[in-house]
């Protein structure tokens, strides 16, 4: 989730405790759908995925977001900042912790045959003001989630753009038809290795057909049907021909950097992240845009496709 930061404000309360509870009770279910985990007819191995995300927006309302972006990362977990950073590190070090509300919940997600690596995206909306009716400022978010060895879900990447508010409110979430084959330990083993440096390579093929043809060409070359695009001060553009119309006329050339890339160990399911540079011409020396993106891809009858891409400028440096 992208948060622009604010400045802090401080009101302390005192309040009965059970009264606390039920105000914080109703705050979370104005903010946020019921989870549809319990449903009879739910994925059983996507359900654990759904209900981390759902545990994790939770807990930032009842606790703060410094409390529950340490709580839920993995060890190694990222977040993008000026550039991807350890999730943990950076957030023990925000001090004073930020105030006001931010709460989100899912729209989509997916799993990995596994059941091991996951991901979930929807919008957010942040309130300067816990009890404030309108939010001053919105967006989407994505996170990736891993199954740690002690069978918990932690966020390993969490990142987001900013837009508009929306006209109307999104709730039901979605999710594809092979989530409900999913976690299936038949189906589950893969060549970790094999796998990781063929998405690897689907990322390099990508990346040359971007650099020489544009972005536009080379995304529109490997994204899947289903395919989610995500960019600064837009909604999300879903599905293969929304994603086409947002890049018609676009010819800028883009040179992808990636940083780290992970794969499920079904190996149906991984992620790249790291920096990109666009240019106007591929012989042009000074860049249109630089930024920070994260693509995930799903592997489907031996090839890997885009089934989502996340890309946001950095901006420039605050005021000293």
């Amino acid at each position: 989730m992208k948060i622009k930061r604010r400045k802090n404000r401080h009101r302390v309360f005192i309040l009965a405790g059970s009264f606390v509870a039920a105000l914080l009770t109703a705050t979370v279910s104005a903010q946020m759908p019921p989870s549809p985990v319990n449903d009879k007819n739910f994925p059983s191995a996507l359900a654990p995925v759904v209900e981390a995300e759902y545990a994790f927006a939770r807990h930032s309302i009842a606790h703060g977001m410094k409390d529950a972006f340490i709580r839920f990362a993995a060890p190694d977990g990222i977040i993008i900042r000026r550039a991807p950073v350890n999730a943990i590190e950076l957030w023990t070090k925000t001090n004073p912790a930020p105030t006001g509300q931010l709460s989100w919940y899912p729209i989509f997600a997916d799993v990995s045959r596994a059941g091991d690596l996951g991901y979930t995206t929807g919008p957010w909306e942040f309130r300067d003001k816990p009890a404030d009716k309108d939010a001053s400022g919105n967006g989407h978010f994505i996170t990736l989630w891993r199954k740690q060895s002690d069978g918990t879900w932690k966020y390993e990447f969490d990142m987001g753009v900013s837009h508009a508010a929306p006209a109307s409110r999104e709730t039901a979430l979605a999710y594809p038809a092979s989530a409900r084959g999913a976690g299936n330990k038949d189906k589950g083993a893969a060549n970790i290795s094999a796998a990781l440096a063929s998405l690897r390579h689907a990322e390099r093929e990508l990346a040359h057909e971007s650099g020489t043809n544009g972005w536009a060409r080379a995304l529109l070359a490997y994204a899947d049907d289903t395919v989610r695009l995500y960019r600064q001060d837009s909604f999300p553009f879903i599905g293969l021909e929304a994603t086409r119309r947002a890049l018609d006329g676009k010819t800028e050339v883009t040179a992808w950097r990636v940083a780290k890339a992970n794969v499920a160990s079904s190996g149906d399911l991984g992620y790249a992240y790291g920096a990109y540079e666009s240019k106007a011409k591929a012989t042009d020396e000074k860049a249109t845009e630089a930024g920070n993106y994260m693509r995930i891809w799903k592997r489907q009858g031996g090839k890997w496709r885009v089934v989502l891409e996340v890309a946001t400028p950095v901006p420039p440096p605050p005021k000293q």
